[in-house]
């Protein structure tokens, strides 16, 4: 990792880094398409290796926009890219700084879309271009269909699809991307707590049954805050005991795909992407 400015011979993006593996894959992804790279990460989230894969980098805590934006500025980034989550449960730790104050005063509520918007318009308000982690790394996108070997039976097939459409409902109101669905009835519902608490909680209640299931939400800007699952997904549906998972097909982040797919294999789960019907607004005249 560098300690100074780049001389301007290559472009400059910006990571602002929560927690997961996805910052620093897309590092990677960017210094090898021959961009200098600079993060921010976040104290008590961001992955510390993520400073190895970088040319600059710095510690900020959560709500310190200005940290933000000075250590971007400083090496003269033009773009930018938000990706990691950040536990829910943090927005009551929060220190604001005076520009995030401001800001957070300015918003009807503090959901998560409603949030992420205002903070991409606070960047491009500041210059940068922002990107969304599908538009850089567009492998990481689900494909459609079943993707393990295990075929869902019937009965899972009725609860993906049903979950999908409660997962849909629920994004509708901002408050999460998730459900866990068992014979048609919804189990639990992604809040606060995160999807891994979502499918422990839901584990006591399915009993070897049911389905997970995680789609955008309506109208979501699809640049921020992509529905994300990999390895981790796996372990905890296997550990609660929930044999089925149904995604958002090309709206849908899969961390290491081959090693989570074959992770579901070996559990003997079944994972299927389905494509969103499109909106009659979205439907193109004949």
């Amino acid at each position: 990792m560098a300690d100074r400015p780049p001389d301007g011979s290559a472009p400059v993006i910006g990571i602002i880094a929560g927690n997961g593996a996805l910052p620093l894959i897309l590092a990677d992804k960017l210094r090898a398409d021959g961009h200098r790279v600079v993060a921010v990460g976040h104290e008590g989230e961001t992955d510390p290796e993520l400073a190895q894969r970088v040319d600059g980098f710095a510690w900020v805590k959560l709500g310190k926009f200005k940290t933000i934006l000075k250590h971007l500025a400083k090496w003269r980034a033009t773009e930018a890219v938000m990706c990691g989550g950040i536990a829910k449960s943090s927005i009551w730790r929060v220190r604001p700084d005076a520009l995030a104050l401001r800001m957070a005063l300015s918003l009807r509520t503090l959901h998560d879309d409603v949030l992420l918007r205002a903070i991409a318009q606070i960047l491009e308000d500041h210059g940068m271009t922002l990107r969304g982690p599908a538009e850089i790394a567009p492998s990481l996108l689900a494909p459609a269909g079943v993707l393990t070997r295990r075929q869902p039976t019937p009965e899972q097939w009725e609860d993906i699809h049903f979950g999908f459409e409660m997962a849909s409902r629920l994004g509708e109101f901002d408050i999460g991307q998730g459900v866990v669905t068992r014979q048609r009835v919804v189990v639990a519902v992604e809040a606060v707590e995160g999807t891994d608490a979502m499918i422990a909680r839901a584990g006591t209640l399915c009993r070897g049954d049911g389905a997970l299931v995680k789609v955008c939400k309506p109208g979501q800007d699809l640049r921020l805050d992509l529905p994300t699952i990999g390895s981790r997904t796996i372990e905890n549906l296997h550990a609660a005991r929930i044999p089925a998972l149904g995604i958002e097909a090309g709206r849908t982040l899969i961390m290491d795909l081959a090693d989570t797919l074959a992770l579901a294999d070996r559990y003997g789960m079944t994972l299927v992407a389905l494509e969103r019907p499109a909106s009659p607004a979205e439907e193109k005249p004949a």
